[in-house]
Formats: C-alpha cells, structure tokens, sequence
C-alpha cells in the first residue's frame, strides 16, 4: 500500500476543474457507448456534507465508473483496486481524479500446500488439513478459500495440520461433499490507511464512492455486499460524532451492458443516516461492533433492491421482463396514454423482480410463469420479441404497403452507413478480437463470473479511444500520398491541411452516420414482424391470441397482488382467477409420420374434437414419440421447426420440421392446462 502511495500527496484534493474536465470526457464516452441513459430520483443527493455513494451491480467493470461519474453532480473520491490502480491506463485516470487505492484479499491470494477437509456437520468450527503447512503459510485472520468459493475466516493455528475458524458454513445454504480438497489462502490486508484517508474526506464533508460488491460479475443478482463501507461509516462518525453521514445506494441498470448502442437507467435511492447509537456501539467493539455493522449492511441491502433488479437467474430474469411486458397498468387503457419510458420499465422490472422473490411458492405464479416460458419458447420459434406481436394485428394488404414503404427506408439508411459501416470494419474486428480475448482471461481468473461479458463494454471502449484515432489517421495517410502523387501542384502544407482535415471530420462524420444506423436498426427490426403478417396471417392471429390470453391472467394476477407490489390496482374487476385454457383458439396436433406439428384453429377443429378423433391421434403420436431414441429422455420435449406455412384448406398451420431453430416445451403442461397446445414430434433418421 506504501508504495501505490508515494507518488501522491496524502489527502490530496481534487481539483474542481479536474473534475469538470473528466466528467465532461465521460459524458461523452457514455453518449457515444450508450443510445440513452436516463437519471431518476436525482433530488436524492444530498446537496452538501459529507455522503458515501454505494453502486451497484457492478455488471460493468470500469464503465460502471464512468456512467456513475458522468451523472453524479457531487465530486466524489472514488476506492479503487489496487491491482487496476497499476495499470497503465486506467491508474492514471484514477490517479488523476485522486482514487483512493485498496488493496483486495482476492488479488493476492496463494495457492495452499497439501488439501483440507471440513465437515460442516460434525465438526464446523475446525479445518482438518493433509500434507500441509499451516504453521509458515497461514496466519490468523486470514481466509481458507476451498469448494465452490467457500470461505471461512482463521481464528486460531493450532498445528500444521489443524486450523479453528470463526464461523461455521451453514450446511442448509452450502452442500459441502466429504472428501479432502485443494485450497487457497486470502491473506488479511490492514486496510487503516484505506479508513484513515476515507475519514479525512468524510470530515471535509466531501464524498466517497464505493462498489460494495468488491468486483464486477455479470450475474442476474448482486453479490454480497463487502462490510468495508459500513465500517467507514461508523468508523468516521464514532470518530466524529458531529457528522451527518450520508450513505446513497445508486443503482446501475443496463439492458444489454455488453452492447454498443443499449440503454441503461441510473437511480439515485433515499439516503440512509448513520445513527450515533449505532457509532457508539460500534465504538464499543467486539459483539457490539459486529451488531452495528450487520445493521447497516441490511439496511443499505434493503435500500439496493429499491433501484435495482434482481433475479435469481438469467432465466427468472426472461420471465420477469417478459411478465412486466405483458402487464397493462390501468391508465394504459386510456387513448391518450403514453408508451411507458425506461425508467418506468426499470421499475416496473424492479416490482414484478419483488413479486418473484416473494410469491414464488404461489401456485398460480407458478403456472403463469409456465406459461411464460412457453409464450418466449413460441416467440423464439417465430424469430420476434413481444413487443413485435402486437404489430402482427394487421392485414396481409396493410403489411405489404409498409413492408415495402420500411424496405426503401432501410435501402437509404443502408446506402448512407454503408461505406462508414466498411471503413470502420478493422476498428469492429480488433475491438471484438482484443475484448473477447480479455473476457476469456477475466473468466479464468475469477469464481463469481458466469460468461465474463462484465468486461466486454471496457475493453470496447479503451480500444476505440486508441485504435480510432489510429485508424482515421492512416486513412488520412493514404489520402496525402493520393494528393502527393495526383496532385502534384498543390503546396505540401495544403496537402498536410487536407489530410489532417480529413484525421478531424472522419469521427464527426461516423457520429451523425451512427445515429443514422439506430433508425435503420431499428426498421429492421420492424421489418420481421410484418413479414410474418404478409406470409402467414394465421401464425399471427395465434400468436396474438397466445398473448391476449397471458396478458389477461398476468394482469388478474398482479390486480390481486397490486398492494404488494405497490402498483395501481384495475377498479372494478371481479376475484381473480387464472384461466385454464391458455390458448383458448388453439389446438396443436402432432404427427410422427411426416415428422411435422399442426397447429390450427379450435373452430377448424370443433367437429374432430366432438368425436375424439383427434385427441386419440395425441396419445397416439405421445406414445410413439416416447419410444423414439433421439428425443430428450428428461422432463422436456423437445420440437424442431424452422418454417412455418399456412395451409387455407382448413385454416391450419404446418411446422415442417427443418432442424434449423427449437424451442422447449415442459412435460405436464398439457395435463395442466387441457385445451392448451399437446404437441409431440419426431424425427427422421
């Protein structure tokens, strides 16, 4: 820690037009990066004293910095790791803006000598060690880090090959297998010179940002939060009882972090005070200490989920977007009403993330969110997103017109963008080389990531700012050689002036050319859904009734639940109750002749079903598909199909089984809801 500090002045404070400087260069970075962000509940902030910013998640590594920065209207000293403190480029960002170093446990952890056993049941309050050397490589306080990212805190080194710990892992919470295991050590960091420069800009009643999580993850839920903050906090007003600490949960919400172009919402949550009850038993030490701490760690992890959302996997979290889609507030009935913005799909988001984590045991919720997964499985089929299907309620003469009206329309964006589109090839290529190689490194090294996509929107962004300029001026290069040997009478400083006038309008040009190329992603996206409404109207009033029917059973579900979650309930609806036909003018066939499902109206089956011929045709065909070798032996079944055709002789549709897309239905579901879809298929060898 000494030597990241020598070269900075203790408590040196940042200069204010430092600060405006930088975040003005970050502005611009995050308006180039990012289509939209949108600030909500700025009037959080408190205007002055001294205020300790807790953001999260951190999905985005170092761009999470920036975005922050960027928004935040208070000068802030942010912590950073020590490891990123030494890079070349970023540490000297943060050593410019005064970041205050620190060093991690898991950025010096070692490898330990032999294998360990714990058994969490027997003997939870002892680490058993074989072949190892705990008396010269461990000492106490430091963390044992074995399994699934295990860690358990050294209380007492007893012998080479016996360690007591401090805590007990829960065996409810962490199924442990009983067998002898590798292990790493996180030696303990004194971090006093960290709270020391953190108290002096808290009595300057300055303000400090913190990402509590400890490093960045690209999971569907925050990890735990780091104590670290907490006992800052108290540490400073125990110190100085007179202070008004202020602790701000921000809350960084992306819908694609990775993707050039996306959107994110910040929110700024109720600031939380730090109580002189809570400093004086933290002053106190020991059990009395730990109590203090624990109580503000909850607090602020209560205030977290009022800005963010949090789902316990990437899947809940398909299901919650798509649910909170499919709902209908009440005013949204009215002519007049507006598309709701991001910030309100951020909340809306936040609500029904709530209502997952705390209905998740209803038997209703669980059907609805059955059949959610079904609807996304169809809407995958279907290559559209759901916010396509209500555009497919058009006729087959309507969809042409704008069809061909959108076609033109991308033609023109695509003959503008596409010679930028070319030139800026190389800068595409290295920047997706050198951020997947980087994602792949991170993955490596880390035991919290799940893809390393949290690194990804970093490394676009450190190689642009320096592989553009390169880029551009190269290309101004090669123009002063044309203009040296085309034009040989100009002066060689007019030629310099043109070359360098191009290196200048070039990133001007290609900013006007990517606002450019967002409409024209966006037409095309408008484009599929229209051409599934022009080449197979049938398919689309299906699909529409699919979503009508969830969308009635989502919003009697939310109406009963509303006070829960906080929303506005529809007045005058009767008790709910969710339907059990989930699609009510649906009935799918599945035939294992021609390896094909059909799936056609109840109207064009209504005289079929009165004579059970069709319903014996699915046990049928269920009976054959079981027995066939290539379809999944587990819960699911599995149906192939890459086209769909109308067939106008009986009003049904055909899905011809190519093998090019799938989607996965659940086993039960049909018992469940009996007029709902029976789909089976099979393949040909």
């Amino acid at each position: 820690m000494n030597d990241i500090k020598k070269s900075q002045t203790p408590f040196e404070l940042l200069s204010p037009y430092t600060y405006k400087a930088f975040r003005g260069a970050f502005k611009l970075v995050t308006h180039i990066f990012f289509r939209e962000i949108k600030v909500t509940d700025l009037h959080n902030v408190p205007s002055s004293g001294p205020c300790i910013f807790i953001v999260g998640p951190h999905a985005n590594q170092f761009v999470d910095g920036v975005v922050f920065f960027s928004v935040n209207p208070r000068p802030s000293y942010a912590l950073m790791a020590a490891v990123s403190y030494k890079k070349p480029f970023i540490g000297h960002v943060g050593k410019i803006l005064n970041a205050i170093p620190v060093v991690r446990p898991q950025d010096i952890v070692n490898v330990g000598t032999g294998c360990i056993h714990y058994d969490a049941i027997n003997n939870p309050y002892r680490i058993l060690g074989k072949g190892t050397q705990f008396l010269s490589e461990i000492g106490v306080r430091d963390f044992v880090i074995f399994g699934n990212n295990y860690k358990l805190h050294v209380a007492k080194i007893i012998s080479d090959t016996l360690l007591e710990v401090s805590h007990a892992i829960i065996p409810g919470q962490n199924s442990l297998k009983d067998e002898w295991a590798p292990f790493k050590i996180a030696p303990h960091v004194d971090q006093t010179t960290v709270y020391e420069e953190v108290h002096q800009h808290l009595n300057r009643h300055e303000c400090i940002t913190v990402f509590p999580e400890g490093g960045s993850h690209d999971r569907s839920e925050m990890l735990p939060l780091k104590a670290g903050f907490a006992i800052m906090a108290l540490g400073a007003k125990a110190t100085n009882p007179s202070l008004d600490i202020k602790i701000v949960p921000v809350g960084l919400n992306y819908f694609h972090p990775d993707r050039f172009r996306s959107r994110a919402v910040v929110s700024f949550g109720q600031p939380i005070s730090v109580h002189s009850s809570d400093a004086e038993d933290y002053q106190k030490g020991g059990k009395d200490k730990r109590e203090a701490v624990t109580r503000l760690l909850d607090q602020c992890d209560e205030a977290f989920r009022t800005v963010t959302v949090n789902a316990p996997d990437y899947d809940t979290l398909m299901v919650v977007q798509t649910a909170r889609r499919l709902y209908v507030p009440p005013n949204r009935h009215k002519k007049d009403s507006k598309p709701p913005s991001i910030a309100d799909v951020v909340q809306l988001n936040r609500h029904f993330g709530l209502l997952w984590a705390k209905l998740k045991d209803e038997p209703n919720l669980k059907k609805i969110e059955q059949k959610v997964k079904y609807y996304n499985s169809l809407l995958q089929l279907f290559g559209i997103q759901d916010h396509h299907v209500e555009k497919l309620n058009i006729t087959p003469q309507k969809a042409a017109v704008q069809l061909m009206k959108q076609a033109i329309q991308l033609l023109i964006v695509t003959g503008f963008g596409a010679p930028s589109f070319l030139l800026n090839m190389p800068l595409i290529w290295i920047t997706k080389f050198i951020s997947r190689m980087k994602q792949k490194q991170a993955l490596a090294g880390s035991s919290v990531k799940i893809a390393g996509k949290d690194v990804l929107a970093t490394w676009k962004v450190i190689v642009t700012i320096f592989a553009a300029p390169m880029l551009y001026g190269l290309y101004g290069l090669f123009y002063l050689i044309y203009l040296h040997r085309r034009k040989p009478l100009l002066s060689t400083r007019a030629k310099l002036f043109r070359s360098m006038l191009l290196w200048v309008i070039q990133p001007i040009v290609y900013y006007f050319v990517m606002r450019l190329s967002d409409t024209g992603m966006d037409i095309y996206r408008s484009i599929k859904p229209l051409f599934l409404a022009l080449r197979n109207p049938e398919a689309s009033k299906i699909l529409l009734s699919i979503r009508q029917e969830l969308s009635k059973d989502l919003n009697l579900f939310i109406n009963e639940h509303a006070p829960e979650l906080e929303l506005p309930s529809h007045a005058g609806n009767s008790s709910p109750s969710l339907s059990h036909d989930f699609l009510p003018n649906v009935v799918a066939v599945g035939s294992s002749s021609n390896s094909s499902i059909t799936l056609s109206t109840k109207e064009s089956l209504c005289e079929a079903q009165q004579n059970s011929q069709i319903e014996n045709r699915i046990r049928s065909d269920d009976s054959k598909g079981s027995k066939d070798s290539h379809e999944p032996k587990d819960s699911n079944l599995l149906i192939d199909a890459s086209i769909i055709e109308a067939d106008s002789s009986d009003g049904s549709i055909m899905l011809n089984s190519f093998a090019t897309q799938s989607f996965v239905i659940p086993t039960g579901y049909e018992e469940s809801h009996p007029a709902s879809t029976a789909l089976s298929s099979s393949k040909e060898e």
